[in-house]
């Protein structure tokens, strides 16, 4: 073979590898590019359960669960007594406007070990929660729904952690001074460490539930979010592990103990 020839094959495998390349960063930056999430309407859903029961007042949905549920106020004879005859969600103000920090609490029954399982489908509730405990499922998924006064409003996560259920703020409609330690403090106990900007005058979600991660009845999960600008693109964001995961997602893994005054 020539040596005109040789150089000719090594020239063409270079622009072919270089042709690769630039069709797989195309490829990355279009998918940036891409919405990750789909406001699905849930305005009508929340008129006709409203219908049937006049303590529906919202709707929320989760991306990447099967949460997708009606939300009722709490504090009625009707919840105390469990007389609901289909699945639902809960909060503890009956304000049918949107407060500015929202907190949705729903039952977890099911999954409540320290290895919790991802995204079941035949999970109900707030049962499939606990998949946001796993790095791998909050990589792809990062969006809350919450439907409330005929307007689907968006919210992205910006923190997951578990607290002490003594130590949970139930406050919904801060101060000034207030919101901004809660914010503080919430991005500081998240086991992952979101690229997002929380800003004090932006409203914000909490969703909750129980669990027994590490035999304890006194720990609640807790997912945090921020809403999303009318005009902002609803993209993918990055997502790092923080140190304080590593002994969760050892415990998941069944390698280690979980000290619920470190989570």
């Amino acid at each position: 073979m020539s040596t005109k020839t040789k150089k000719n094959k090594q020239y063409a495998s270079i622009i072919t590898v270089l042709l690769i390349l630039i069709s797989i960063l195309a490829i990355v930056s279009i998918k940036k590019l891409i919405p990750i999430y789909s406001i699905s309407d849930r305005t009508q859903k929340v008129l006709k359960k409203s219908q049937e029961d006049d303590t529906v007042f919202a709707w929320l949905r989760v991306q990447g669960t099967n949460i997708d549920y009606p939300v009722v106020y709490s504090f009625t004879e009707k919840f105390r007594n469990e007389e609901y005859d289909y699945d639902y969600l809960w909060t503890n103000s009956n304000s049918t406007t949107l407060n500015d920090r929202v907190i949705v609490w729903g039952h977890n029954i099911r999954n409540v070990s320290s290895q919790p399982l991802i995204n079941q489908k035949e999970f109900n509730y707030f049962e499939n929660l606990p998949s946001f405990l796993y790095y791998d499922f909050v990589k792809d998924n990062k969006y809350i729904q919450y439907t409330i006064n005929k307007k689907n409003y968006l919210y992205k996560i910006y923190s997951v952690s578990m607290v002490d259920k003594n130590e949970f703020s139930n406050n919904e409609n801060m101060n000034k001074e207030d919101k901004e330690e809660y914010i503080k403090k919430t991005i500081e106990e998240s086991y992952f460490d979101f690229d997002v900007e929380v800003e004090p005058n932006k409203k914000i979600i909490t969703l909750a539930t129980c669990t027994r991660f590490g035999g304890s009845k006194d720990v609640i999960i807790k997912i945090d979010g921020v809403m999303v600008d009318e005009n902002e693109k609803v993209l993918n964001y990055k997502v790092k592990k923080k140190k304080q995961y590593e002994k969760i997602e050892k415990t998941m893994k069944g390698d280690g103990d979980y000290d619920k005054e470190e989570a």
